[in-house]
């Protein structure tokens, strides 16, 4: 009799749940929150337990959960109610593709909580289930290689990730073909990595490849273009390419406001963006005013202690220290840190930035010995997760060659500014706005040798890098024209214009030509058209 209840009842939760994946389908998902809650009293109702009753409380579960990760509402109490009751169903009825469905949706929960830890654990015991069971064949083991190599990244393990993703793709390319929206994540993924491994034209490529599959597939305007677009503007933002940068931020951007809801953390993430290139163009006011748009809409969907609030905590101190506020700046990366060591552990990437953004705090307020500690802090943890050849490096080397300058440490500075721009120059080019601040920080060393001529060369080449990046507002640039003037002053040359472009294609910009000038030559000839000179630099963090 208990049955016959439990059947005949069911009919009433079935049409809640029915009416809630049409509204779910038509997007609307408060409406579908409001039947999955409707069913689920009508569920509590019946008496008796049957699986029917089970599996179906299981996939409203399991749904509610998705609207919440969909929505963004990962603070949610209910989400790890819901997923620890659902998780319970599957072990009673020991349905094994279903515990490692609800195992990866909760590691999919954790790792959207910046609790990556957790879960990996909950990745890998799902990982451990499908490979011992193959429920469900081929792809879904793809999946779990790609959950795993996302929580590689998100911890900085770049080359644990990639070999997932490799693994992936392996998986899905005779399966599913090479157009398929699956195929378009991992590429879209793999370009994330090798951003952060410095590879920049390989994570164009994959982010290009991306875009071109879910274009097709999806339409230009579905949800996730909007996340595409975002990590092209990443690509192009740590290549120097502002204007790209910025274009791509936008098509983001207004693909995110129509398609997303205005507090959508992707949204946040963008004018975070936004805020990068305004702060490399030395457009301070716009930058902070993007980090606090992007602060409230964080701190409202993600809590006070997610890794991504601590990412802006720390864009916000590289503005106020280019302002100058270095108690504000300090207070930032302080923020930042907490986060961050409580969740990534001390030897994450993240936690390198935040001590090398500290060091330069320090060396800006004249505490030189305090920086030098935070750099070499820094560079020990950079070197155990990148190697020897990865721009964050170059970074560190060129900040400790800023403070030794300052120390007047002259030889230690260009020795650090030489290692910084080989790898500079293998990884970015010779014309990246980064590599100005090797020319000024070169020439300031000779200037205070005084080695006027070589100083007046090294400026004006920084000068000009600045130019062609279409930086001709930015503070640096100005800076750089007062110490060319205070070279031509020394001279006694008080009407020579401060710069006088050198182009891009000049023998001056060779790298090749890099490492003598300071010991083959005490007066370079500054024309251009007359010969070609051996150069040696050293750079500052003023464009990261």
């Amino acid at each position: 009799m208990g049955n016959e209840q439990s059947i005949e009842y069911l009919k009433n939760p079935t049409s809640s749940y029915i009416k809630a994946l049409i509204s779910e389908k038509e997007d609307d998902d408060e409406k579908a929150l409001s039947y999955y809650f409707q069913a689920l009293d009508q569920i509590e109702s019946i008496t008796g337990t049957t699986q029917d009753v089970q599996q179906l409380h299981y996939d409203i579960f399991l749904n509610i959960c998705d609207i919440c990760i969909r929505q963004y509402k990962i603070t949610d109490p209910n989400l790890h109610i819901f997923i620890d009751k659902a998780l319970q169903i599957a072990y009673r009825w020991q349905q094994q593709d279903r515990i490692s469905e609800c195992l990866d949706k909760r590691g999919q929960i954790k790792t959207l909580q910046g609790n990556y830890g957790d879960a990996l654990l909950d990745y890998n015991k799902s990982m451990e289930l499908k490979l011992k069971t193959n429920v469900r064949g081929g792809l879904d083991i793809s999946n779990s290689y790609m959950n795993i190599g996302t929580v590689y990244l998100a911890q900085g393990k770049y080359y644990d990730a990639i070999s997932k993703y490799k693994k992936s793709l392996e998986i899905q390319l005779p399966t599913l073909g090479d157009s398929h929206p699956s195929i378009a994540t991992t590429y879209d993924n793999m370009g994330n990595v090798y951003r952060n491994l410095g590879k920049y034209d390989e994570a164009l490529s994959m982010h290009k490849k991306a875009l071109k599959i879910l274009s097709s597939a999806l339409g230009d305007h579905h949800p996730v273009i909007t996340t595409l677009f975002n990590n092209i503007g990443n690509a192009y933002l740590a290549q120097g390419k502002y204007n790209d940068a910025i274009f791509a931020y936008e098509k983001s951007l207004n693909i995110g406001i129509s398609a997303l809801r205005d507090n959508h953390p992707s949204i946040a993430n963008t004018y975070d963006n936004i805020g990068s290139v305004y702060r490399n163009q030395g457009k301070y006011e716009d930058a902070v005013a993007m980090c606090e748009k992007s602060l409230k809409i964080k701190s409202s969907t993600l809590g006070d202690h997610h890794p991504s609030i601590a990412d802006t905590y720390n864009n916000l101190g590289l503005v106020y220290d280019h302002q100058g506020k270095y108690d504000d700046a300090i207070c930032m990366y302080e923020k930042s840190l907490q986060i961050n060591l409580s969740v990534l552990g001390a030897d994450h990437p993240s936690i390198a930035d935040t001590y090398n953004n500290i060091g330069n705090v320090y060396r800006n307020q004249g505490k030189y010995e305090d920086a030098v500690v935070m750099y070499e802090v820094s560079l020990h943890i950079q070197l155990a997760v990148f190697g020897n050849n990865h721009p964050s490096i170059a970074d560190t080397y060129q900040n400790m060659g800023i403070v030794y300058k300052c120390q007047g440490k002259y030889d230690d500075a260009v020795d650090k500014c030489k290692q910084s721009l080989e790898i500079k120059s293998s990884v970015l080019g010779n014309n990246h706005p980064s590599i100005a601040e090797c020319y000024d920080c070169i020439g300031a060393a000779n200037a205070n040798q005084g080695k006027i001529e070589e100083a007046i060369l090294f400026y004006k080449i920084a000068a000009n890098i600045l130019i062609d990046a279409q930086l001709q507002d930015h503070p640096k640039l100005a800076k750089i024209n007062d110490n060319i003037a205070m070279c031509y002053d020394k001279q006694d040359q008080h009407d020579v214009a401060p710069v006088m472009p050198i182009r891009s294609n000049d023998p001056h910009r060779s790298i090749r030509q890099i490492s003598t000038i300071n010991k083959t030559s005490t007066n370079p000839n500054p024309n251009p058209s007359q010969g070609t000179y051996n150069i040696s630099f050293g750079f500052d963090t003023d464009f990261d």
